[in-house]
């Protein structure tokens, strides 16, 4: 949806209204986006994810040791 939005056609619609309202689908959209900008923007910061693999809270210094120079969630955000 972020990198193509070309490739979300009717046939992906309409499989949505199979499970969703109208104005889930809405929701769920507007969800998605905020998220996309969220990790685009953190990207730009080198903001690191605040928790840990296994759920503890941790520091930008300790997740950068985890997760490495750049984390797979804001791989993409400088392309």
């Amino acid at each position: 949806m972020a990198l193509d939005p070309a490739k979300i056609g009717r046939e992906f619609h309409d499989e949505l209204r199979r499970h969703y309202s109208e104005e889930e689908i809405v929701e769920l959209g507007a969800f998605i986006g905020f998220n996309i900008g969220y990790h685009t923007f953190f990207g730009t910061l080198k903001f690191y994810p605040m928790f840990s693999p296994d759920g503890r809270l941790v520091t930008q210094e300790e997740s950068q040791r985890i997760y490495g120079a750049v984390p797979a969630s804001l791989a993409g955000a400088t392309k």
